[in-house]
């Protein structure tokens, strides 16, 4: 049973993860020590009122079943669902384009506030440590060579930072 997604358009990289993970801790970890740290959580005033998202969200997704409901009886035309469900869409998409920017805001927020962001990252769990890598970059692996194995050089893996003056 082959293990590689064929639909991938790129190339296959096999590498040891744990050179590769220490690299990646190390400028996570030295990212979010840094004095200006706080600056990548920057809380707007008035931010946005996640509870309120998700009751909106929760009363639109609650308006469509009624509306499906109402549909099936008779009550309301086709063109009229149609017509409400794409407003309710976009909507529901705005809200969560805004819960997804709280969400990352959130998940800096316990690194930048540490005395020792180290030991807080050692502590987060594997998902929580994707999210804030996913936050603050993409990272890009590159083949370390054919043949022999290679000791790890850092100038095979690509991090392009998501915010500005990270790196």
């Amino acid at each position: 049973m082959p293990t590689r997604d064929r639909s991938w358009p790129g190339t296959h990289v096999a590498r040891q993860a744990g050179p590769v993970e220490d690299f990646i801790t190390r400028l996570v970890v030295g990212r979010l020590s840094r004095p200006d740290a706080a600056d990548l959580v920057a809380v707007q005033e008035g931010g946005p009122d996640v509870a309120a998202l998700r009751e909106e969200a929760a009363a639109i997704r609650r308006n469509l079943e009624e509306m499906a409901a109402d549909r099936a009886l008779g009550l309301i035309t086709r063109p009229q669902l149609l017509a409400a469900t794409g407003r309710a869409n976009i909507r529901l998409d705005e809200i969560g384009a805004e819960l997804d920017h709280a969400a990352r805001e959130n998940v800096l927020a316990p690194l930048v506030a540490a005395e020792n962001a180290a030991a807080v990252w050692a502590d987060l769990d594997l998902s929580r440590q994707r999210a804030v890598i996913k936050t603050l970059m993409s990272v890009t692996l590159h083949s370390p060579g054919r043949g022999a194995r290679h000791p790890f050089d850092p100038a095979t893996v690509t991090v392009t930072w998501r915010q500005p003056d990270a790196a």
